[in-house]
């Protein structure tokens, strides 16, 4: 008898289960097709004959999941000459680690909803027609390591939170219209930062001399804006950095005698400034 129950019970988890997996895939596939349904170009027919209810999901072009559950893992749609908005089911994908949309032509705002992809580890969206603002919703993304939005019409602050995500590797808010300043404590959360990319913007104020604190930083470009007062002599404790361009801004006082003992650099450009001195 007992053994009959504790078949009973282990063939009704089984089935709970499959239930429980059926119903997430099912709602994936419904935020694919939501997202399929803003395309309003597509001019080698990609998703209009390859994204169809009646095959798996799993098996779309662009589309990578997991091998133990029928989950989205990857979306990667880069360089296929798509065209459209958004769509904020997207948000509705709880198990995509990469988002990856890159070289196409999507307009219209990044949706709110991104923030809710607790597992998110990488987002490019870079050379597409984006407007509006950075979600601040992207705080929320504590696995986020790579954040590629440049080459947009992105406008408005880059959210303080983005700079507390701890795994971020690498940055790039370059080539949009954004304004506003950075944090004064940027590099305080940012232990694992290689590459950050803000050049071609409209952002204004110091530079903060708490960037000398992210040890692991190898590029830092923030040319072609309106940032003001000296270089901070911190950034000559950054022992890795290969690439240091500053050019274009409004920085005045003298270069900091610190900038010598960055053994590792390769590329400098200070053009276009204030400074004065030796």
């Amino acid at each position: 008898m007992g053994h009959n129950v504790i078949f009973m019970l282990s063939a009704m988890v089984y089935l709970l289960i499959n239930i429980v997996t059926s119903l997430n895939s099912s709602t994936d596939e419904y935020a694919l097709l939501a997202f399929k349904s803003q395309i309003t170009s597509d001019p080698n027919k990609i998703l209009a004959k390859n994204w169809s209810q009646g095959t798996l999901f799993c098996n779309w072009i662009g589309i990578t999941c997991g091998r133990r559950h029928q989950r989205v893992r990857e979306l990667n749609l880069a360089d296929m000459g798509l065209g459209g908005t958004i769509a904020k089911e997207i948000g509705e994908l709880s198990y995509l680690r990469s988002l990856i949309i890159s070289n196409n032509n999507f307009h219209g705002f990044i949706p709110n909803e991104i923030g809710n992809l607790s597992q998110l580890q990488e987002i490019e969206m870079q050379q597409n027609e984006l407007t509006g603002s950075i979600p601040p919703t992207f705080e929320f993304l504590e696995n986020l390591s790579k954040l590629n939005i440049s080459h947009n019409g992105l406008t408005g602050n880059i959210p303080n939170g983005i700079f507390n995500l701890t795994s971020l590797i690498e940055t790039s808010f370059g080539s949009n219209n954004l304004s506003g300043s950075l944090p004064m404590d940027i590099c305080f959360n940012l232990p694992k930062l290689e590459t950050l990319r803000i050049s071609a913007n409209q952002m204004g104020g110091d530079i903060p001399p708490s960037l000398g604190a992210c040890m692991n930083l190898k590029l830092l470009s923030l040319s072609y804006n309106n940032f003001s007062g000296s270089i901070p002599m911190e950034i000559g404790k950054l022992s890795k950095l290969q690439v240091l361009y500053l050019g274009a801004n409004n920085l005045i006082g003298n270069i900091p005698n610190e900038i010598g003992n960055l053994s590792a650099l390769v590329y400098l450009d200070f053009g276009h400034n204030g400074f004065n001195g030796t």
